[in-house]
């Protein structure tokens, strides 16, 4: 078909443009942003919709991603059979839904609220279609079936023709809005249009979002996604079988809006349908989509600078070959245009013919029925006669419901009369009283199972299961003290702890504090990773920037690692080492990916390759520790500092100058041969001057000093031009190097200001420890494209070392101190601020800047030392008990032995279980927890409502850290109920595409959340997938005044996505926050037990 010849004037064309690109933006809701692996973000893979309830949310992912929201049914039966979910919580959750109806069998009175339960917890309402071969094959000791299914003999079964046109009239409805008419030629004809259309756009994607990864990059890719596409495209020769692709590709308009209308006219949707059509294309691949997506609103992302894309390209691309190939399918077999309107009207006149074919593709005929749609079909589509062919469909379809009706009829009544027995079972009744029952009763409870489908049952079941576990926690916590502690006898100042060390608020730290708190007079507290310090950060011998900050926050600090300047006469020869390991790393890496070497080199490097494999693979710890130590020999590690101060302006021009002044002495001495007594200082200074500014005349001194050192005239203003182009030394370089400068560090008041903010709100404002210790937590694994799912989120996905430093280097500052004594924060003298990082993976602690520790404090760090070391032996063997492959206690060497083993082991797919298993959010003194097993599945956050009066800590709290522990909750929620769509299945077949992301075999979608080994322990899953519980040590009203300025807050707590309580401290009760927005006094458990 060609494309369609547009007659749209210029001033109606760019509104129209205009407009599908703002459907096209709401299109998008469905779909979420991407980030690529190296940056792995945490988030709930529907946040777009989370202006929606949960359970609306739910229903548009399956409707667009045919993702399920919540287990499968006989995943929570297992549970209730193991007593993780209670009958009376399966009860309560039904209490809103069950209406006060009964009907009586005999002697016996039957609610329709146990009928529901039944439904629930034996699987009554399982989907029970089979074959048709096999409906009438009976099982032995079947008699009170047969007998109880005669009684049900004159109740109504819809016949073909009823289910005919139920069909028809449910597929005009989905058409447009919830099936596309690709998915509708698979599901009619048996085609595989989606997977020919998603295989072109994967070929097309992976070859224009490559990020270096790829040998040949695909040409054209500055123009953007839709015109390279158009350029390439147009060479091939067959484009999936369509015909003359080459010219048609050609002839496409140069605006890929106009590409996605003329696509939408020729299929002929619908202008009410388009944003819901376009939402099912984007839906198809969101892995592909949600990169495009985040790609296309990071403008500063180089990339995107270099090879532009968005959805509208992904779309006019997508749209072109939906087109095409609906045509071309249409026409061949069934001989009708492919467009909206003429499938329509097929399904209306011919509906005998397009009901037998979709139960022909479904598979749900009879063998010999099969075989005679197969071959009417094969007819049909070499006959012009519509009207005999359609008589011919009337006909089969005749025969069919009498040759076939009464089986299924008489099926669909054994059918029902299992479903009753099994209720008869489930609410202990004598299968007597369903014989001797009214047909209206046994209508009545058929009825009310139908009434409670399957699908129904997902949100029951996740209320039965969150109220279990909310049960428990709030039962350990109710055993914490909720009172402040007394103060210290005759008005003794406080006793210092021994150390205090701060975390982030990530659910494996939990575990860490704990036994950290058990080894001596430690406190610990709980902040988010990246310590309130939003910085991008570059490494010493790096090239690009981390972003050290949450993603739902923006840095307009930047901190630089640099050697410490006792060590300037090594810095050269660090670096010449470091650049020659770099490239030879890259040297071999590039031979590895060439495409040529396997080919020429195998013979020559093969053996090189064999060397490490088979230490990975045998005895990975030791191979580790090897290379390290052949690391740490050619390129020692070397002391470095961070820039945290910012320049003042004098000195930003001061440092300026000085490097321009190097710049040129290194320019006189490489170009001219000039050096020593020959340069003096008033000539450099007077050529950079000239080189800075090109139109004032040359000064008579720099020409007379030119002259000294026998430079002509043309010499000296070559010589200067090489300045500016070569050097860099002009006024635009210049005013981009004091920019730059500028924004490296932080004030004197910045600093204060990021120190406050952090210890207000954790609530470290008095009785400090001669240590603090602000630890960091990072990874390390092998072999793992999203190791950096494992760092801190908060820190976007990076480690959280250099925020630590950074916080530690302000808290050291006297200015900073005096400061924050003046705004009532008193810091001794004799504290110390640490920096340090624990590696979650193997849960060994390293401190940082020990340089800057005073000699005084040396035991103090060694006593720390000893605790740290104690507390990850405690950690690594309380993580080795839930390892899968372990499961037992094991002594501390082994244990320690054991996670360092894993780490290092490149095919392990399970280095450590991440942040699965959390399901809750507490914000409040570390004394409301201290001492309980929280079993690693909760983010501390510390929080002391009496140190926040005016609730400006809390609700920083709530719309920030609790938003990143939301997404990381949804994804792992996700990620576990439906883990083919919103995660991205088994380790084993991931493949890594482009350095962006990975793919499950050669040939995929993005995968889009986390892997089946992360979510799942063999069948059940390790992470029970719940909606986050927060919890809040602070009163009702001034939580309800924070909801109340918060539309995120609304959205979170009044739609269902996350459970909120409270602990008010002006009574010491929890209250739990409902969606209705009051607040309900949560239950002691001997109030509960009484009332079951």
């Amino acid at each position: 078909m060609d494309p369609m010849i547009r007659t749209d004037e210029p001033a109606d064309l760019e509104p129209r443009r205009m407009e599908l690109r703002g459907m096209i933006r709401l299109a998008s809701e469905v779909i979420a942003q991407y980030w690529p692996m190296r940056t792995f973000v945490h988030h709930n893979p529907l946040h777009s919709l989370e202006y929606l309830p949960f359970a609306e949310t739910v229903r548009r992912g399956q409707q667009f991603l045919g993702g399920n929201g919540y287990l499968p049914g006989d995943l929570y039966r297992r549970y209730v059979n193991t007593g993780r979910i209670l009958i009376r919580h399966i009860d309560e959750a039904l209490a809103s839904l069950a209406k006060d109806e009964e009907v009586d069998l005999g002697s016996c009175r039957i609610a329709r609220r146990e009928v529901m339960r039944a439904c629930l917890t034996h699987g009554l309402s399982r989907p029970t279609e089979e074959p048709l071969d096999r409906l009438m094959e009976c099982e032995p000791n079947e008699d009170q079936v047969d007998v109880l299914a005669e009684r049900l003999v004159g109740f109504a079964v819809p016949t073909v023709q009823e289910r005919m046109t139920a069909a028809v009239r449910e597929d005009v409805a989905a058409l447009g809005r919830d099936l596309t008419l690709s998915n509708w030629c698979d599901q009619t004809l048996g085609t595989r249009i989606v997977d020919q259309i998603n295989g072109e756009l994967i070929k097309w994607c992976e070859a224009f979002l490559d990020e270096g990864h790829a040998t040949w990059s695909m040409p054209g890719r500055r123009q953007g996604l839709y015109a390279a596409w158009k350029q390439v495209a147009a060479n091939e020769w067959a484009t999936c079988g369509i015909a003359d692709s080459r010219r048609k590709i050609a002839a496409l308009p140069e605006h890929p809006e106009d590409t996605v209308l003329d696509c939408l006219e020729a299929l002929a949707i619908p202008p009410e349908f388009r944003q819901d059509y376009l939402a099912l294309q984007l839906a198809a691949l969101p892995g592909w989509a949600g990169f495009i997506k985040w790609r296309a609103e990071e403008n500063d992302y180089a990339w995107q600078q270099a090879y532009p894309v968005g959805l509208v390209k992904f779309l006019a691309v997508r749209l072109w070959y939906v087109r095409e190939l609906v045509e071309k399918v249409c026409q061949e077999e069934l001989g009708i245009e492919g467009n909206y309107r003429a499938v329509l009207r097929f399904m209306d006149q011919q509906s005998s013919g397009y009901f037998m074919r979709k139960e022909w593709v479904a598979g749900r005929l009879p063998a010999a029925y099969a075989d005679r749609v197969a071959r009417l079909h094969a007819q049909s589509r070499s006959l012009q006669n519509k009207a005999a062919v359609s008589l011919d469909w009337e006909q089969l379809t005749h025969h069919y419901q009498i040759e076939f009706g009464p089986r299924r009829e008489r099926a669909t009544q054994r059918g029902m009369a299992r479903r009753l027995l099994t209720l008869a079972q489930a609410l202990e009744i004598v299968p007597t009283l369903l014989m001797d029952a009214q047909p209206s009763a046994l209508r009545r409870l058929l009825d009310w199972m139908v009434a409670f489908p399957e699908s129904a049952h997902g949100p029951v079941w996740l209320k039965a299961f969150e109220a279990g576990y909310q049960d428990h926690l709030f039962d350990m916590l109710r055993r914490a003290p909720t009172k402040p502690q007394p103060a210290a006898p005759d008005g003794q100042p406080p006793v210092r702890p021994q150390s205090q060390s701060v975390f982030c608020i990530d659910v494996r730290s939990e575990p860490f504090r704990r036994h950290l708190e058990s080894t001596g007079a430690n406190e610990t507290y709980g902040f988010a990773g990246f310590f309130a310090a939003l910085i991008r950060y570059r490494a010493w011998g790096k090239e690009h920037d981390t972003e050290q900050f949450p993603v739902i926050m923006r840095a307009k600090n930047e901190v630089r690692e640099i050697p410490r300047s006792y060590l300037d006469h090594y810095v050269s020869k660090h670096q010449s080492r470091a650049k020659l390991v770099h490239a030879g790393h890259t040297l071999l890496h590039d031979l590895k990916e060439n495409v040529v070497t396997p080919y020429v080199m195998v013979e020559s490097l093969g053996w090189f390759y064999v060397l490490p494999m088979m230490g990975k693979t045998f005895l990975p710890a030791l191979y580790k520790r090897l290379t390290n130590w052949i690391r740490r020999l050619f390129v020692p590690p070397i002391a470095t500092i961070l820039t945290v101060d910012k320049l003042a302006p004098a000195e930003t021009e001061e440092m300026v100058v000085s490097e321009q002044r190097a710049l040129i002495w290194k320019a006189l001495r490489d170009r001219l041969g000039l050096h020593g007594s020959r340069v003096e200082a008033e000539f450099v200074e007077a050529l950079r001057r000239r080189a800075l500014d090109d139109d004032a005349p040359v000064e008579p001194f720099l020409s007379e000093a030119a002259r000294a050192v026998d430079l002509s005239g043309e010499q000296l203003t070559t010589f200067v031009d090489e300045l500016r182009r070569h050097y860099r030394i002009n006024r635009r370089a210049a005013s981009r190097q004091k920019e730059r400068i500028t924004r490296t560090g932080f004030t004197l008041e910045e600093q204060v200001l990021t120190l406050e903010t952090a210890l207000r709100m954790m609530g470290l404002v008095r009785n400090f420890a001669r240590l603090v210790l602000f630890c960091a937590h990072g990874s390390t694994t092998e072999n793992n494209p999203f190791e950096s799912a494992l760092d801190c989120g908060a820190c976007g996905g990076n480690e959280g070392k250099p925020n630590a430093r950074v916080l530690a280097a302000m808290a050291n500052r006297a200015p900073v101190r005096e400061r924050l004594a003046k705004r009532g924060i008193l810091i001794p003298p004799d504290t110390h601020f640490l920096a340090g990082q624990v590696d979650t993976t193997t849960d060994e602690v390293h401190l940082f800047d020990l340089e800057d520790a005073p000699p005084t404090h040396r035991k103090d760090v060694a006593r720390l030392y000893d605790d740290l070391r104690e507390a990850a032996q405690l950690t690594s063997q309380e993580r080795c008990t839930r390892f899968p492959d372990v499961g037992a206690v094991l002594p501390f060497d082994k244990a320690s032995g054991h996670v360092a083993a894993r780490s290092a082991d490149w095919s392990q797919v399970r280095p450590e279980w991440g942040l699965s298993g959390n399901t809750a959010f507490i914000i409040g003194r570390r004394e409301l927890t201290k001492g309980l097993n929280l079993s690693g599945r909760i983010f501390l956050q510390s929080y002391d409502h009496r140190e926040d009066p005016t609730d400006r800590w809390l609700e920083v709290l709530l719309t920030a850290p609790q938003v990143v522990a939301q997404w990381i909750n949804m994804e792992h929620y996700f990620s576990a109920v439906d883990n083919d769509v919103y995660g991205s299945g088994s380790k084993i077949y991931h493949n890594v595409v482009g350095r962006l992301g990975i793919m499950s075999g050669p040939w995929s979608d993005l995968r889009l959340g986390l892997a089946w080994q992360t979510v799942m322990n063999e069948e059940l899953p390790y992470h029970e997938p719940m909606r986050l519980m927060t919890l809040v040590e602070a009163s009702r009203s001034r939580i309800e005044k924070l909801i109340a300025r918060h539309e995120i807050l609304q959205h979170f707590y009044h739609n269902e996505w996350v459970h909120l309580a409270a602990l008010d401290p002006e009574d010491g009760t929890w209250y739990r926050y409902m969606p209705s927005g009051v607040w309900r006094r949560v239950p002691h458990p001997s109030e509960t037990s009484q009332a079951g």
